[in-house]
């Protein structure tokens, strides 16, 4: 959706759902026709919808149903940054997870979806960070204070620091380091060592980088060098890992 305002989206959204007027209608029809990311935005809309048709078998877990809402009232907050608006597609994808496909390589679909919910919730919000910095010995500082344990801040080639906040991996409050990408939002989980998150981390990197595919492409990728670390971006596997392999 970069180039076009969270109005249009929501537009886009609610035609997709068939809840707009015939006027309306005709209005957001003429726009797409002329607009190639809101084009690709409803691609993205109707994957989610055929996927979870094809695929779901039983109820959506109550967790699942709460983070989408959460997210969704998050996205309808004003003055949001034009690509948290492709982050926000990303609350179907995770909700689509447990019927389309699993993680594999150490990282759980309960883990996978704990991630890709912080992700998605932490770029919904208007200020991302916790701490805004593009400083990583401030940002490390400020994570140490509040954690307890020492986090080595990675390079992401072609990405820029914005800053960290906090969140919780399974039982354990982990740092999360926000990255921009070009348009793309980027995080990057730093867990304290020993906990199941670095665990992981560790299994699916194996000796340097390691990654799975989401349903709907998007990448969790892993680290293990120096300290281990899991990513999530709504890019391909291909594009995340190189960035994520600079020493």
């Amino acid at each position: 959706m970069a180039g076009c305002n969270r109005e249009w989206f929501e537009n886009i959204s609610a035609w997709h759902d068939d809840e707009v007027t015939p006027e309306d209608a005709a209005r957001i029809e003429a726009h797409l026709a002329g607009c190639g990311p809101c084009r690709r935005a409803v691609e993205v809309l109707g994957s989610v919808r055929r996927a979870l048709v094809a695929r779901a078998d039983g109820e959506v877990p109550k967790r699942l149903r709460d983070r989408a809402e959460a997210a969704a009232r998050s996205a309808r907050a004003p003055r949001r940054r034009a690509w948290v608006i492709t982050a926000a597609l990303g609350v179907a994808a995770a909700a689509a997870a447990l019927f389309v496909g699993s993680p594999s390589g150490g990282v759980s679909a309960a883990m996978a979806d704990e991630l890709v919910s912080h992700h998605v919730r932490g770029f919904a919000r208007e200020r991302p960070c916790d701490f805004e910095s593009s400083d990583p010995g401030a940002v490390a500082g400020w994570l140490e204070g509040k954690l307890g344990y020492a986090v080595t801040v990675p390079a992401v080639s072609g990405a820029r620091l914005l800053g960290a906040r906090l969140c919780q991996i399974g039982d354990t409050r982990t740092a999360a380091l926000m990255y921009e990408s070009g348009d793309k939002p980027l995080t990057v989980f730093v867990p304290p060592p020993g906990s199941d998150a670095a665990t992981a981390a560790r299994a699916l990197a194996g000796r340097g980088v390691g990654c799975t595919r989401g349903p709907l492409g998007n990448a969790i990728c892993a680290r293990s060098v120096e300290q281990p670390v899991l990513a999530v971006a709504e890019v391909d596997v291909a594009a995340l890992a190189p960035a994520l392999g600079r020493p």
